[in-house]
């Protein structure tokens, strides 16, 4: 049950940012046509999905490491696998809003 939660929080807190990054890719595709911008906003979308979901496999995974081999209580594995893999997923999408910047930049 604890895995489902670290799951969970993983992959919300990490869609939570990469909202909070879509206004500010929308901020920074200002002037663009729609047209222009739709393919790096499609970018961005399925990057903040795969890399959000990834990050929380991550940390289920590693969660359930730490608290099987390494011998640690399940709360501080729980909060060690989401602070590292909220952290991982954060830079992730942030490089998600770049990479969709200079998509967007290469196709006008």
């Amino acid at each position: 049950m604890i895995k489902v939660v670290i799951f969970l929080v993983t992959v919300l807190v990490n869609i939570g940012i990469g909202i909070m990054l879509f206004f500010l890719l929308l901020l920074s595709l200002n002037g663009y046509s729609g047209k222009q911008a739709e393919p790096g906003l499609i970018l961005f979308i399925i990057w903040v999905l795969l890399f959000s979901i990834a990050a929380a496999v991550c940390a289920y995974l590693s969660a359930n490491f730490l608290i099987t081999k390494k011998s640690l209580n399940w709360i501080a594995a729980s909060l060690i696998s989401i602070l590292v893999f909220v952290a991982a997923g954060a830079i992730l999408n942030f490089v998600g809003t770049v990479a969709a910047i200079i998509l967007t930049e290469a196709l006008r």
